[in-house]
């Protein structure tokens, strides 16, 4: 077969670019594919943060002793031990390489915007500059100077197989051959029938939707290309949700610290201040998977205002879903519940009065001391519930944070079929895969973190695999 390139990379966002400027430095020709108008994907459209150890960044803020083993036991710990050993140390072993390949690039990642982004005790989420197009413009840019083909508006309809191997792709009815294939499509957050499928406990009816839904071909392509030639799919109800009020499409990946938020029950289960990659797991597990936010008028004058909390990791974000305008708006519009006493609050959404009283008269008391001896939120002021009127605001976890059901790769990021044996000449990297992630959300920047390493292993591989298939056909010859 005469080959148009040693390397097609399907989706054009960070995996993919990754794996294209991989595949090219091991001398692969190689065209990225993208369904969109413009490149960067999900990755331009971030909040733009790299979760590494080891670091240059690091060391410069201080934290000199961060290691791979470090971060590696804290991940493979919080989730149990129910991840793949292989591709955690992996990641652990070459996140700090690919956050200083980035930094190489030209994204930059302020010492000062280093955050802890997961429950971990060490700072590991490096903020960019310029939030997601940080990193995504540099990607870009680098393919650009390299002269690394694109096809954008491109959506793929097949992967081609012969002999069972895949030698290509179809795409706009036409035809393009390569001896190895990398699929970079990301999640499927804006399909709704492959959540119900892989992602059940996210969906919530109309509150359901995706941080990435202006991105409009996370759609979960790659899944559905892959499993045409028998790949398996892994990660089964795993991924990110976040937070909401269901007022509108804003993404609020935290909640108010000055609310306290209840369950059916009428009890406090969290501290309101847990970061994003706790919340929606803990809030999805309480009865009827919903909550309500509690506060009092006092604090709907004196607190809405401080926004503060919204963008820990200077990505830009202020959005006015908890400021009083909108809170008062939603009051007008029933969303927002209302009563002047904690009991008539409690009958209107369903929840146990008596023990609502209970669990306000401990958070006041709480309040008059300066802490919470509960759940220890540590908020830069306390609230009391004490001022009528009283309201009480419905909260979900609803918005898709990411998806982590997906394709199944081995150590050369090939992807593997349901009986765990490699597709020849297919790869895949970035959210498209369901072997990374596991049951609990690790910290912000693993999603950013997968795309960039395993696309830069993808690229590594597949490019390898080409190049050497090209030299000993030539040789054959």
């Amino acid at each position: 077969m005469e080959w148009d390139y040693d390397v097609i990379i399907v989706g054009g966002g960070g995996a993919g670019l990754a794996a294209a400027l991989m595949a090219h430095q091991q001398g692969a020709s190689c065209i990225i594919v993208e369904a969109d108008g413009k490149l960067g994907g999900a990755t331009a459209q971030s909040g733009g943060v790299f979760y590494a150890a080891g670091t240059s960044v690091q060391r410069a803020a201080g934290i000199a002793n961060d290691t791979p083993q470090d971060m590696y036991d804290y991940l493979m710990t919080l989730n149990r031990w129910k991840l793949r050993p292989d591709l955690i140390r992996y990641y652990a072993e070459h996140s700090a390489e690919a956050l200083e390949w980035l930094i190489s690039l030209g994204t930059e990642f302020p010492k000062e915007w280093l955050v802890k982004s997961g429950v971990d005790s060490v700072a590991r989420g490096h903020s960019s500059q310029g939030a997601g197009s940080g990193i995504a413009d540099a990607l870009i840019n680098a393919a650009g100077a390299k002269g690394i083909d694109t096809a954008v508006g491109s959506r793929v309809e097949e992967l081609l197989v012969e002999d069972g191997r895949v030698v290509g792709i179809r795409a706009a009815g036409a035809e393009i051959h390569a001896p190895t294939v990398i699929i970079t499509t990301g999640g499927f957050g804006n399909n709704p029938e492959m959540l119900q499928r892989l992602y059940p406990s996210a969906c919530h009816g109309e509150w359901t939707w995706a941080v990435h839904k202006d991105v409009p071909y996370v759609l979960g392509d790659g899944i559905t290309l892959a499993e045409k030639l028998g790949a398996g799919v892994v990660g089964f109800d795993t991924g990110l949700v976040l937070p909401t009020s269901g007022f509108s499409k804003s993404l609020e990946a935290f909640l108010p610290p000055w609310i306290i938020a209840v369950n059916q029950e009428g009890s406090r289960f969290m501290s309101e201040l847990s970061p994003y990659s706790v919340c929606g797991y803990l809030l999805n597990e309480q009865t009827g998977r919903r909550a309500w936010a509690i506060f009092d008028e006092k604090a709907l004058v004196e607190a809405s205002t401080n926004t503060k909390y919204l963008d820990p990791y200077n990505a830009g974000i202020s959005i006015p879903t908890w400021e009083e305008p909108t809170l008062r708006e939603q009051v007008k519009k029933g969303r927002v519940k209302v009563a002047d006493s904690l009991q008539a609050l409690a009958a209107q959404v369903g929840i146990d009065g008596l023990a609502l009283e209970q669990t306000v008269a401990g958070y006041n008391a709480d309040c008059d001391q300066g802490c919470d001896s509960m759940f220890f939120k540590k908020a830069p002021d306390y609230f009391p519930i004490r001022q009528a009127p009283y309201y009480a605001v419905e909260i979900r976890s609803a918005i898709i944070g990411l998806t982590a059901a997906g394709l199944d790769i081995d150590k050369q990021a090939r992807v593997l079929d349901a009986h765990k044996q490699p597709i020849p000449g297919l790869y895949a990297a970035g959210e498209v895969l369901g072997c990374f992630h596991g049951e609990r959300y690790g910290g912000g920047g693993l999603s950013i973190g997968n795309a960039v390493v395993f696309g830069r292993l993808a690229g590594t591989e597949a490019g390898r695999a080409a190049v050497a298939a090209r030299t000993d056909e030539g040789v054959a010859a």
